[in-house]
C-alpha cells in the first residue's frame, strides 16, 4: 500500500525518537544503578570499619573486652543501619552479639523500650532464616600489632538499601519515566512539524507538475521554503514549465509554419493549372516553370525535414573518416566566393591545418548551413569571420559575422525546427527556418556542443565543439 512521505517522515522520526529515549533512559537507570551501589558498598564499607574502629578502642581503653552493657551503643547503632554484628575473642569465643540487646531492653525502663521498639522490630525481621538471607563480611580486631578478635557483620542482600536510598531510587525513576513521555510527545510534535515542512512543498510541486502534465502552464509556481534542496526542486520544475510553454508555443508555430509552406507552393500551383484548364491562360513555359518551381520548394522541405528525422533517429550511423577540418572549411568556404564578392562582404578564415574524426559529409553541410545564415543576414561591405582552431583535445569551430545580430528573446528557440525570428524573413529570404536545426542535429550526433551569443544590430557568434576522436 503506498503512503504519503509525510507518513513515512512521522513514522521514522517517532521511531528514532523512541528509539534514542529508551536507550537513554535504560542507560541511566542502568548507570545509575551501578553507581548508586557503588556508593552504598563504599558507604556500608566505611560503616563496618566505623564499628571495627569503635571496637577496637573499647579494648584498648581497658586493655581488654568490657563488660557486655558497654557493646549496647555500638549494637543499636549497627541496627538502626540494619547491620548485625557478633564478636569473637582469639580462642573463637562469643564475646557479645546483637541478640544480648533483647535482654538489655527488657531490662530497659519503659521509655527505653518504646524509642527502641523500631529498631528492635528491625533485628528480629534481619534475623529471620538470617543464612539465606543474610551476607557476612569478617574484620579481624587488632590493639596495636596484636590481633584480639574478630567480628562478623551480617546485613540484609548484597547490599542493604536505606528507606531514604529506596524512596531516592523509586523518584530517580518516575522521574525518567516522566521525561521519557514528555520527550515522546515532544518527538511526536517535531515530527508532524518536521514533515509538514518537508511534504507541503512537495505536495504543492506535485499539483504544479499535474497542472503541467494537463497543458496548464500559468499556475505560478510553489513558494520557496528555504531548503535548498526543495528550492532547487522548485527552480527546477519552473523552468521546465517555462520551458514546456515555450515549446508549446513553438509547436503551434510549428504547425502554422508547416501549413503555410505548403499551402502556398500547392495554392500557386493550383491557381495556375486551373487557370491554363479553363483556358484562361495560356500554357506556356514560363507557367510551367513555376509550377516545377513550387514543387521543388515542396520537395525540398520535405527533403529538409526527412533529413533532420533521419539525423536525430539514427544518431550513431554516421559515417566517420579521418580528415583536416581546416582544409574542409577553406574548400567550403570557396563556394561562398561569389556570393562574397556579390555582396562586397569581406570573409577571413583563420587557424590551422588538424585531423578530426567525423564524418565529413555531415561536418560540411553544417559550414555549408552556417555560412549561408552569415551571408543571407550579414549587409554589404561587412565582415564574416571563420576560425579554426584545437582547444583541450577538441576541435573548436567559431563564425564571427557583423550582421544584424538576433533578439535576445529569440536566441533560446533559434536552433527549433521552422522557426524564426521574424516570420517577414520566410518570404523575404526565401527562408524556411530549418537550416540551424540541421545543424544542431549533426553536432549533437557527433556528442558535440553549439552555442551562439549575439548583439542585435551587431553580428553573432557560433561556437561549435567537436571531439577529436
Amino acid at each position: 500500500m503506498n503512503r504519503t512521505i509525510k507518513w513515512y517522515l512521522i513514522v521514522s522520526f517517532i521511531s528514532i525518537s523512541f528509539v534514542i529515549i529508551s536507550a537513554f533512559s535504560i542507560l541511566t537507570l542502568k548507570l545509575m544503578d551501578t553507581h548508586f551501589i557503588n556508593y552504598v558498598s563504599e558507604r556500608q564499607e566505611k560503616q563496618l570499619s566505623n564499628y571495627t574502629s569503635r571496637l577496637e578502642n573499647l579494648y584498648e581503653d581497658k586493655n581488654l573486652w568490657p563488660e557486655t552493657d558497654e557493646f549496647e551503643s555500638i549494637g543499636l547503632d549497627s541496627m538502626q543501619n540494619s547491620i548485625f554484628l557478633k564478636l569473637y575473642d582469639n580462642d573463637k569465643k562469643q564475646i557479645w552479639s546483637s541478640s544480648y540487646l533483647e535482654q538489655s531492653m527488657n531490662k530497659s525502663n519503659h521509655t527505653m523500650k518504646n524509642n527502641s521498639l523500631h529498631m528492635e522490630s528491625k533485628m528480629g525481621s534481619m534475623m529471620v532464616d538470617s543464612d539465606s538471607n543474610n551476607e557476612t563480611t569478617t574484620f579481624s580486631l587488632f590493639s596495636g600489632n596484636q590481633k584480639i578478635g574478630v567480628v562478623d557483620f551480617s546485613y540484609m542482600g548484597p547490599i542493604g538499601y536505606s528507606d531514604h536510598d529506596s524512596l531516592f531510587i523509586s523518584d530517580m525513576k518516575n522521574s525518567l519515566i516522566v521525561v521519557a513521555i514528555v520527550g515522546s510527545i515532544l518527538s511526536i510534535c517535531f515530527a508532524v512539524l518536521v514533515a509538514d515542512k518537508i511534504s507541503g512543498p512537495l505536495v504543492n510541486v506535485k499539483i504544479f507538475t499535474k497542472d503541467i502534465s494537463k497543458g496548464t502552464y500559468t499556475n505560478a509556481p510553489p513558494e520557496t521554503t528555504h531548503i535548498k534542496e526543495l528550492d532547487e526542486l522548485i527552480l527546477s520544475v519552473s523552468n521546465l514549465s517555462v520551458q514546456l510553454e515555450n515549446q508549446q508555443e513553438i509547436r503551434d508555430q510549428l504547425s502554422s509554419d508547416i501549413a503555410h509552406e505548403i499551402r502556398t507552393p500547392l495554392t500557386t500551383i493550383k491557381g495556375t493549372l486551373e487557370a491554363m484548364i479553363d483556358g484562361i491562360w495560356e500554357v506556356t513555359d514560363e507557367r510551367l516553370q513555376i509550377c516545377c518551381d513550387e514543387v521543388d520548394r515542396l520537395t525540398r522541405l520535405i527533403g529538409s525535414i526527412d533529413k533532420i528525422n533521419e539525423i536525430e533517429s539514427h544518431q550513431t550511423n554516421l559515417n566517420k573518416t579521418y580528415f583536416d577540418l581546416y582544409d574542409l572549411a577553406k574548400d567550403t568556404a570557396s563556394n561562398f566566393d561569389s556570393l562574397f564578392i556579390k555582396k562586397n562582404i569581406h570573409f577571413k578564415l583563420e587557424g590551422q591545418p588538424f585531423q578530426i574524426f567525423a564524418d565529413k559529409d555531415k561536418i560540411n553541410q553544417v559550414l555549408t548551413n552556417l555560412l549561408s545564415n552569415a551571408v543571407k543576414f550579414t549587409p554589404a561591405h561587412k565582415e564574416i569571420n571563420l576560425v579554426i582552431r584545437k582547444e583541450n583535445n577538441q576541435a573548436v569551430l567559431t563564425l564571427i559575422d557583423t550582421g544584424e545580430g538576433i533578439n535576445t528573446e529569440d536566441l533560446a528557440f533559434i536552433f527549433e525546427r521552422f522557426y524564426m525570428s521574424d516570420s517577414s524573413r520566410k518570404s523575404s529570404m526565401n527562408g524556411q527556418g530549418i537550416g540551424l536545426s540541421i545543424v544542431k542535429s549533426i553536432v549533437k550526433a557527433h556528442s558535440g556542443t553549439i552555442a551562439v551569443k549575439s548583439d542585435y544590430g551587431k553580428g553573432s557568434t557560433f561556437t561549435l565543439t567537436f571531439p577529436l576522436m
